[in-house]
């Protein structure tokens, strides 16, 4: 469980960086950031919130091995 979340976790950070990149490319009119901000207008003018559920993630990865530890 702990892994599974911490994967997650590090997966959604990774996307909240490329659609923070993105959102600065496209001003610029590179191809890749068009086409990354194509596929979700909202996740382009608001990163933050993968990194929210990302943080969530990573909160639940650490308490589920802090739990498998304690016991």
């Amino acid at each position: 469980m702990a892994g599974l979340s911490f994967l997650i976790a590090l997966l959604l950070g990774g996307a909240a960086l490329l659609f923070y990149q993105a959102a600065g490319e496209i001003s610029v009119g590179t191809q890749w950031a068009s086409d990354v901000c194509s596929m979700s207008q909202m996740f382009c003018h608001h990163p933050e919130y993968l990194a929210y559920a990302g943080g969530v993630m990573l909160v639940v990865a650490i308490g589920a091995k802090l739990g498998s530890l304690a016991n």
